[in-house]
């Protein structure tokens, strides 16, 4: 028996032939004290009914963008 047997492909389509919608990034990167936080809190308390997930890959010591997003 082969895959395609196995796999009905009307039922799970393959993700390389489904159509992919753009979805908006914003990379939000800067030295300490650039104003980093300060975007990413206007962002949040003015989402003006978007969406916005939020990724943090924080390296120093203390977590200040963890914090205020856990809030």
């Amino acid at each position: 028996m082969d895959l395609n047997t196995l796999y009905d492909q009307s039922k799970y389509p393959s993700p390389l032939t489904t159509p992919m919608h753009k979805i908006p990034v914003t990379v939000i990167t800067g030295f300490l004290g650039s104003g980093k936080t300060t975007l990413l809190r206007h962002l949040l308390q003015n989402h003006q009914g978007r969406r916005i997930a939020v990724l943090v890959n924080e390296f120093g010591e203390v977590g200040i963008d963890g914090e205020l997003l856990s809030r």
